[in-house]
């Protein structure tokens, strides 16, 4: 793993079109079931893109907290939260996203899922 974490570190640092940026973003979800109100979550998190080429690569940890409804914020379910990927644009048009995300509670199982998304711009 050390020398992944080298290797990838080398990489950076030769690839002369490299462009990176540090980034503080939060996120609210407001969770309903059939029009009713169920839950919210809030988590702020920590982030690095770095661009190579025609890849974006990045990576985001930070904390969250899952709030049912009638619960007051700080007694909810706390979380650490994990999320990396890369995104690439092919011919101008069609640009694939590809992101692990990971919620890793401090109660109960975590939840991992991979997203795909595309879109075509025409």
């Amino acid at each position: 793993m050390r020398n992944i974490f080298h290797a990838f570190i080398l990489l950076i640092v030769s690839v002369p079109n490299l462009s990176a940026e540090t980034y503080i973003a939060s996120r609210q979800e407001l969770w309903f079931n059939d029009s009713s109100y169920t839950k919210t979550s809030h988590h702020i998190k920590v982030g690095k893109s770095i661009v190579i080429n025609d890849y974006k690569v990045f990576g985001e940890f930070g904390v969250g907290e899952d709030i049912n409804e009638g619960t007051p914020v700080g007694s909810g379910l706390s979380y650490d939260y994990l999320r990396f990927g890369i995104t690439k644009t092919f011919f101008d048009a069609l640009r694939i996203n590809v992101n692990y995300r990971s919620k890793m509670k401090s109660v109960g199982r975590d939840l991992n899922w991979i997203v795909v998304n595309t879109k075509y711009t025409f």
